[in-house]
C-alpha cells in the first residue's frame, strides 16, 4: 500500500532497491517497537507505519521473530563498532575490560528502545541475533587469546555485563562511572588470577 497526499490523492509508488528498502522497514518497526512489547505488536501495524503490505513484511524478515531480530542487529551494529575500537586501542586487559564495561552501559543507556528488544526471549533466539552474538564474544576472547577457555570465560562475562547493564537500567540508582568502577573491579577480581595463571594472555 502507499501514502496518501493531503488530497488522500494516493502517492506514486516509489522503487526502491532491496537494500534501502530494508533498511526503512527496519527504522519503521523500530518506532513501533518502542516502549513496548514487541511480541504485542502486530506485523500489520508496522506495515501501515512503514506504508507498505504486510506480505511485503513477510518477504523480507519471514515472521514477527526475524524482524525483531533485524531491528536488534541494525542499532547493535553501533555497539560492536564500539567495543571494536576499545578492543583495537592495544589497552593492558583490565583497561580493556572496562572500556567493555563502559561501552555496555552507554549503548543501554542511550539506546533504551533497543535494550528493551535484548529481554525479548523471541529476538534473542533468533539464529541471526545468536551468531552476531557468538562473533562479538570471539571477537572479545581473540584479543585476550585464541584458546577455547578464553571464549567461555567471555561469553560468561558478557553474561554478566549484560545483567548488570539490565539492572542499572531498571534501577538507575548509580551513576554511570560508579557501576563500571563496581563491575569492572568484580570482574577483573577472577580475570586477573586467571591472567596470572596464564589462562589469559596480559598486555
Amino acid at each position: 500500500n502507499v501514502g496518501r497526499t493531503a488530497d488522500n490523492q494516493a502517492k506514486p509508488s516509489q522503487r526502491l532497491d532491496p537494500a534501502t528498502r530494508r533498511a526503512l522497514l527496519i527504522e519503521a518497526a523500530a518506532g513501533v517497537f518502542r516502549g513496548r512489547d514487541p511480541n504485542e505488536v502486530s506485523f500489520e501495524e508496522v506495515a501501515e507505519a512503514a506504508g507498505v503490505s504486510r506480505s511485503l513484511l513477510y518477504a523480507y524478515f519471514g515472521d514477527r521473530g526475524g524482524l525483531v531480530a533485524a531491528v536488534l542487529l541494525h542499532d547493535l551494529e553501533i555497539l560492536d563498532r564500539e567495543l571494536s575500537t576499545a578492543l583495537d586501542a592495544g589497552l593492558p586487559t583490565e583497561a580493556q575490560l572496562r572500556a567493555i564495561v563502559c561501552r555496555y552501559l552507554e549503548f543501554a543507556r542511550d539506546h533504551s528502545a533497543t535494550w528493551a528488544l535484548i529481554a525479548a526471549a523471541r529476538a534473542l533466539q533468533h539464529p541471526a541475533v545468536q551468531a552476531a552474538r557468538k562473533e562479538r564474544i570471539e571477537r572479545i576472547a581473540s584479543g585476550w587469546t585464541g584458546e577455547p577457555a578464553a571464549r567461555l570465560i567471555t561469553g560468561s562475562v558478557i553474561g554478566m555485563i549484560e545483567a548488570a547493564a539490565q539492572d542499572w537500567v531498571d534501577y538507575g540508582d548509580h551513576g554511570i562511572d560508579r557501576v563500571t568502577d563496581v563491575v569492572t573491579a568484580l570482574l577483573w577480581a577472577g580475570l586477573s588470577g586467571l591472567e596470572g595463571a596464564g589462562v589469559l594472555s596480559g598486555r
